[in-house]
């Protein structure tokens, strides 16, 4: 069973995962609106799956992070 993670983690895993991330209300939209891959749980909340991290990022196209030494 992949690990289901809870939408408002998922800001965070994308910026861990390199990219620009939006904020939640964003990503709660395209949940909401079947953008990205993304179910609601029994509780009621939605999840996503750790490994769908990159296709979320594709689907609300958003870019890696670039960093610079100042």
């Amino acid at each position: 069973m992949k690990e289901q993670i809870p939408l408002t983690l998922l800001p965070q895993s994308l910026t861990e995962s390199g990219f620009n991330a939006p904020g939640y209300r964003a990503c709660y939209e395209a949940a909401r609106s079947a953008h990205i891959p993304a179910t609601r749980a029994k509780n009621g909340r939605w999840v996503f799956n750790a490994s769908d991290v990159g296709t979320i990022a594709h689907r609300m196209g958003l870019t890696a992070q670039t960093f610079t030494n100042a």
